[in-house]
Formats: C-alpha cells, sequence, structure tokens
C-alpha cells in the first residue's frame, strides 16, 4: 500500500525547518520519528507537520493518532518535557503499553552496541 509510509518535510522559504515520518496500520496511525532544526522555530514547522499529518489521517479513515513515546516524569529538568508539553497539547491522553524488548541475533554484537552506547 503506498500510503502505509509517508515522509512529510515542513518548509519555509527554501528551507527544509523539519521532517516527520507517518505509519499507517488499519485504521491505527503513529507518527513513527521526526526532527527539525533549531532555526526558524517561530515559524512552528513541527506544528505544521502535525497539522498535515492528522488531517491526512482523518482523510485516510483513521479512528487513532499516536504521537507515541513520552518521557514519564513531569521534573522540568528532563530534557523530555518539552516533548511532553507539545504531544500532550494536542488534547490527547498518556497510555501505557508493554513496553519494546531487545532479541539479539548476535549476541557478540548486541554486547558489542551494549557497551558503545554506556559509553557514548
Amino acid at each position: 500500500d503506498p500510503d502505509r509510509m509517508r515522509l512529510y518535510l515542513a518548509h519555509h522559504d527554501g528551507d527544509i525547518l523539519a521532517a516527520a515520518t507517518m505509519l499507517t496500520v488499519g485504521t491505527h496511525v503513529w507518527y513513527s520519528y521526526g526532527a527539525s532544526t533549531s532555526r526558524r522555530r517561530e515559524v512552528q514547522p513541527n506544528n505544521a507537520i502535525q497539522w498535515r499529518m492528522m488531517t491526512d489521517a482523518h482523510e485516510l479513515g483513521a479512528t487513532v493518532y499516536d504521537f507515541r513515546g513520552i518521557t514519564d516524569t513531569l521534573d522540568e529538568t528532563d530534557h523530555l518535557v518539552g516533548l511532553l508539553r507539545f504531544k500532550a497539547g494536542a488534547g490527547g491522553e498518556a497510555a501505557e503499553y508493554l513496553g519494546e524488548w531487545d532479541f539479539p541475533l548476535n549476541r557478540l554484537l548486541h554486547k558489542a552496541l551494549d557497551l558503545y552506547m554506556t559509553r557514548r
């Protein structure tokens, strides 16, 4: 299905300021990944992308628009609190799921990755 995954780009004055991917499975749509530059934040490129993605999800007949994960704290020093505010500002609700697990296919490479991740 060509609409299963889409890439969105937010342009302003010829510059790409933000990008995001949307994944659709049945009537459930996920905001999968996104990124933005710190330039021109005042034009709110992330809001523009989310509005377009939600509009497209609605046109596709989606019944759920899922922003995915949020931080588990409201501590103002947590670097993800701004992301939580952004997602909660859309009027949704938090839902707790089982989470994710790794299934290492190569134990040696998995241990090497774990070691690298603890040291970076």
